[in-house]
């Protein structure tokens, strides 16, 4: 247990959703699980965090995934960067091409913490790198 806390700890998330409540509640659960948390609301804000730190998995509002070439730029110079992407069920045909396209898993809100949590640990976890 102590090996899997002392690697959490190590990893970086990057939530990115316009809605301040979403990152802000995102940012306190997942602290709480022992990542380091960023926020941004937009894909121009994302881009300068990602320039700035070392992030290891984006949550990202499927809204924002293709704003300003979001994706687009996280496949050029982020490719081991993991995807999450957070969607309603009325977005899932975005969803749906972003998984397509290279996303690596997908959230529908209004999320589920423990789920999201257990993807999280899933694409961070050190067996699948």
């Amino acid at each position: 247990m102590l090996t899997t806390l002392l690697f959490m700890k190590s990893q970086s998330i990057l939530i990115v959703d316009q809605q301040e409540v979403v990152r802000d509640s995102l940012q306190l659960i997942l602290s709480e699980e022992g990542f380091r948390c960023y926020t941004s609301c937009n894909a121009t804000k994302a881009q300068k965090v990602l320039t700035t730190k070392p992030i290891d998995l984006i949550i990202v509002d499927s809204q924002l995934l293709d704003r300003n070439g979001l994706f687009s730029f996280l496949q050029a110079r982020y490719p081991s960067v993991k995807i999450i992407v957070m969607s309603s069920y009325v977005e899932i045909e975005v969803t749906q091409k972003a998984l397509i396209d290279g996303a690596h898993d997908f959230a529908i809100k209004p999320l589920d913490f423990k789920e999201l949590i257990d993807k999280i640990n899933y694409h961070l976890s050190p067996i699948r790198q």
